[in-house]
């Protein structure tokens, strides 16, 4: 029966011990490796969407409960929404607010003098100490001469040095800040007249 037919590209086949009926080339290794991911993204993708029908269909339902029943307390008790109303009317009245204090503006780099006025040796030194530990970087200590105040003073010249002045006031502990003339080129001039220790 081999020879009804004529020779042709499977006898060859055939005849080198190939596999007898497989007609199809092999598939190359990346539609191997594309399918399963598409099939995986797509399920996921098809999970989700189901997932986010089925939980906004669960709220719209649960909203749609609770509405008809809040409306009917309120119409079945007149009292309820007079108050309801009266509550409404109350709160549209508008509350005075506070108005917050400004930050304070404080200035680290200003020129800060500290004189010490009390004859004891090296106290401006331990201030000036003091204020570069606080932060500020413009920092000199000397000797106060001329008029002094009564107690350990910190005197400022322009009001845009008034936070500065009262954050070296606090870093020093003292109480008393003015705006002033200070007696030397400085922003802030600390004046010491007694032993702050």
């Amino acid at each position: 029966m081999a020879d009804e037919y004529p020779r042709d590209e499977f006898d060859q086949i055939a005849e080198s011990a190939g596999p007898v009926g497989v007609h199809r080339a092999p598939r190359p290794w990346w539609i191997l490796v594309v399918t399963p991911i598409v099939v995986f993204i797509v399920a996921g993708l098809l999970a989700f969407l189901i997932a986010q029908f089925l939980w906004n269909s669960g709220e719209s339902g649960s909203e749609a409960s609770s509405t008809p029943s809040a409306t009917a307390s309120v119409e079945a008790s007149p009292s309820a929404s007079a108050s309801a109303s009266a509550s409404a009317s109350a709160s549209a009245t508008p509350e005075p607010t506070e108005t917050a204090e400004p930050e304070p503006v404080i200035e680290y780099d200003a020129a800060v003098a500290v004189l010490n006025g009390t004859g004891i040796g090296g106290l401006a030194a331990g201030q000036q100490s003091l204020l570069e530990d606080a932060g500020f970087t413009a920092v000199s200590a000397a000797n106060l001469t001329g008029t002094k105040p009564d107690v350990n003073t910190v005197v400022y010249a322009d009001d845009a040095m008034a936070d500065t002045a009262q954050a070296v006031a606090d870093a020093l502990g003292f109480d008393a800040v003015v705006q002033g003339e200070p007696t030397t080129d400085a922003d802030v001039e600390v004046q010491i007249v007694s032993d702050p220790r």
